[in-house]
Formats: structure tokens, C-alpha cells, sequence
């Protein structure tokens, strides 16, 4: 277990407090700080930008990986099949585009765009107009203007120049919310307050809290990294149980060690990457001459163009209750509804008990 792992996701206990405490004056900065910000934009004093048709934000409040992007993939594919052209906003991390906002295509370089947008748009397809911009609120627009009717924002939750109208908030089922203290003495960007502000919350895992949504990362199918980035139109497997190398440049790698190892491969190696990070092409080469390499969706759009052999990819899906889909969709018809000025059956039974 990492030193940050111990004093940020174990309770406040003996062993982990004090490397806690004199972290605490930086957690209190930070609280005032993040609280004067979302009052600034409360009161009018930053603007932000509100679009003339719904924005669903998907973010979380805990930093690290939960499976947000993941379930955006889910809920574009849904709202596409219901019959709603949706747009779907990121920063696009890393992403070394010229200008903005870009209109991610599947031809699109993944190192021009950020890693997360391009797994998305291979994911959702024609299902989206997917975009990046490090100022949300212009890609945002942009989306609008393209005639989108929903706009879905990968992450963003404190991202307030972009007024929301929906939030999604996922948290890690296993983790959680780690000591419940904000950065840098905890995990958290800010309070549990947010969570019975948050229009819905999802755990990825199982959750006991009743009012929360759970949501389970099927993995799929482990297949080559051609096969997996279209280069190669036949579909190689790797099979279990076989001995593998797991890479994984994601926030919380261990979800995805345990998945592997769930999937019936045993990991007699781990190549450290780093959140966002990219390893030696090297490294990769030297490990690949005598074990297969096993690494995350995200990962893989960073070496669909390598030549090498023994690279696999395990995807996962993001399975959600028809409870969430149901809840969402109910709460955009309204938006909508509400926009155009059409009664929902709910206002019209109002009217009549007023009556």
C-alpha cells in the first residue's frame, strides 16, 4: 500500500495521523478557497455560461479514477437510443491540439485530442459529436450550435463557469470517500455536502445506501491491441488462465489488477505508469518478448500505432440499473418540457389539485 494510499483512503486512526495533521492549515486554505469560488459564482460576481439546452455533468468529488468514463460511455449510448442527438464535452487532458474546440473523429491522433475523448468517440461512434476544450464552457457552445439536444461533460463537476442542470457524482465503491477530509490531508475537491446536492450519485461497486445508484465495469472480452483499436479487421484473443504483465495508466489501478486477476490471469508483472502517463515504447518491448501485456482501454489508444506484438486490452462496460436511465431520462423530458413550455403529465395533475 502507497504512503498516500495509508493516510488518504485508511480512517483517521494512529497510524496515518500524523502525517495528517500538519496537512491540515493546507486543508483548511483549500476549503476557503474552493468555498469562496462557488460563492462567487453563486452570486453573479464570475460568470458563467448557461446553454439553452440541458448539460449533464458526470464528475466526481473524490480525486483518482471512480469510472466516470465509463458510465459516460454508457449514458451516451442510451440517450442516443432514445432518440436525443447528444454532444459530449471534455477537456481533453494532455491533448496537444493547435486550436479549439476540436471535433474528435475516430482519424483523429489520440495525443492531439487526450487519451479519454478518443476512447470515447470509439466507443460511442456516430452515437455523439464528441469535442474537446480546455474551456468548457466554449466547447459547450460550440456543441449547442452544432445543433446538439444534450450535452454530456466528461468530468467537470467544479468546473462552474458551465451551469448544469443535471449532476451525476460517481464514487469509488471500494475506496469511498477515504477519510472524508479535503486535499491535501484527504482525497476529496469538496464536501460530502455535495452529495444530497447531486441529482443522483452512482457507486461503482455495490452500494447499502439506498438512495445511490450501483453500477458494475463488466469486463469484456481480453482481445489484441489491433483488434481492439480497428487496425486489424480479424479479433485475436488472449485466453485465461495464461501468466500476463498489467499496465495501468489510470487513477486507481489496483480496481484494474483485481479485475485481471478476477478474469482468471495471473499478473507476475505491473509496469507503474502514472495517471494520464505514458511508459517507454522500450520498456514495452522488452517486457512483450516474454510475457503478454495486458493493459486498459485507455491505455491502448496511446500504442494503437505500435508494430509490436503481445499487446492486449481488457475494456470494461459500465453496467447501470434501468432505476438510473429511467431517473435521467425522466429529469431531461422534464428540462425540456420545461424550456418549451409543455406540461408534463405531473404539472397537469397539479393544476387540477390546485383546481
Amino acid at each position: 500500500m502507497s504512503l498516500i494510499d495509508k493516510i488518504w483512503y485508511e480512517k483517521v486512526n494512529c497510524k496515518n495521523i500524523a502525517a495528517i495533521v500538519p496537512l491540515m492549515p493546507f486543508n483548511l486554505l483549500f476549503k476557503a478557497i474552493s468555498h469562496t469560488r462557488r460563492e462567487l459564482y453563486k452570486k453573479g460576481i464570475s460568470k458563467s455560461v448557461k446553454l439553452n439546452i440541458p448539460v449533464i455533468v458526470v464528475g466526481g468529488i473524490a480525486v483518482g479514477g471512480t469510472g466516470k468514463t465509463p458510465l459516460c460511455i454508457a449514458l451516451v449510448n442510451y440517450l442516443a437510443h432514445v432518440g436525443y442527438k447528444v454532444g459530449l464535452i471534455s477537456r481533453g487532458y494532455k491533448g496537444t491540439a493547435k486550436s479549439y474546440p476540436l471535433t474528435v473523429l475516430e482519424t483523429t491522433d489520440p495525443k492531439e485530442c487526450g487519451d479519454e475523448p478518443y476512447l470515447i468517440k470509439a466507443c460511442v461512434g456516430d452515437n455523439a459529436v464528441v469535442a474537446v476544450d480546455p474551456v468548457r464552457e466554449r466547447g459547450a457552445k460550440y456543441l449547442e450550435d452544432l445543433g446538439c439536444e444534450v450535452i454530456v461533460t466528461d468530468d467537470g463537476l467544479q468546473h462552474y463557469s458551465l451551469q448544469r442542470d443535471i449532476e451525476i457524482i460517481v464514487i469509488d465503491g471500494k475506496r469511498g470517500l477515504g477519510n472524508g477530509l479535503l486535499m491535501p490531508a484527504g482525497p476529496l475537491r469538496e464536501g460530502k455536502w455535495h452529495l444530497d446536492k447531486a441529482d443522483c450519485v452512482v457507486v461503482n461497486g455495490v452500494s447499502s445506501d439506498t438512495r445511490y445508484k450501483s453500477m458494475t465495469l463488466s469486463p469484456q472480452k481480453v482481445v489484441s491491441i489491433a483488434s481492439f483499436c480497428k487496425k486489424d479487421s480479424t479479433i485475436d484473443y488472449l485466453q485465461a488462465p495464461c501468466k500476463v504483465a498489467a499496465l495501468a495508466g489510470i487513477g486507481n489501478p489496483k480496481r484494474f489488477y483485481d479485475t485481471l486477476k478476477d478474469s482468471g490471469f495471473e499478473i507476475v508483472k505491473t509496469i507503474d505508469v502514472g495517471d494520464h502517463k505514458r511508459v517507454d515504447v522500450e520498456v514495452l518491448k522488452s517486457v512483450s518478448k516474454t510475457t503478454p501485456i495486458v493493459m486498459t482501454s485507455k491505455d491502448a489508444v496511446k500504442y494503437a500505432n505500435l508494430a509490436m506484438d503481445n499487446l492486449y486490452v481488457l475494456n470494461v462496460e459500465a453496467i447501470l440499473p434501468q432505476s438510473f436511465y429511467h431517473l435521467i431520462l425522466d429529469k431531461l423530458n422534464k428540462l425540456i418540457h420545461d424550456k418549451q413550455g409543455i406540461k408534463t403529465d405531473d404539472d397537469t395533475e397539479q393544476e387540477s389539485t390546485q383546481l
